[in-house]
């Protein structure tokens, strides 16, 4: 616990957990517990871990450089690609919901050309009924 900040000045480790100097000075004797929320600041600025401000669900995940690492990623991502990666994300979702939209709307389209196929079947059978009978009817009174 106490080798998180030794090695470190005291304004540097004000500025990380923003505890009093006096306070820190006692944590340096080690006549004061370090207390759980700066040292998981502390961890989280010193080693980079992310799963000690953050939880176990961030084990692996460490900040280095400015940098996240992830596990399953050879290399670390700057805050500009991770803000570009949510927006494709939300990008994606959106177009996935106008994809929805548009498959509904093909679908309803579907049905109403298949509707006018049937009328205009059923139109042709007509017609093709009332040429007959007009041709029957002239051919009786010629």
């Amino acid at each position: 616990m106490n080798e998180l900040i030794y090695g470190i000045n005291i304004e540097k480790i004000e500025r990380i957990t923003g505890e009093d100097q006096k306070v820190i000075k006692k944590w340096k004797k080690g006549t004061k517990g370090i207390s759980e929320p700066s040292l998981r600041l502390l961890r989280l600025y010193l080693n980079g871990d992310a799963s000690a401000l953050l939880g176990d669900e961030w084990k692996g995940y460490r900040f280095k450089g400015n940098l996240l690492y992830i596990p399953e990623w050879k290399n670390g991502f700057p805050p500009h690609e991770i803000r570009a990666l949510f927006w494709k994300c939300q990008k994606v979702w959106s177009l996935e919901r106008e994809i929805e939209l548009l498959k509904r709307e093909l679908e309803k389209r579907n049905k109403e050309f298949d509707n006018l196929e049937v009328k205009t079947a059923f139109y042709r059978r007509q017609l093709v009924l009332e040429s007959k009978l007009g041709m029957i009817l002239q051919r009786s009174f010629i």
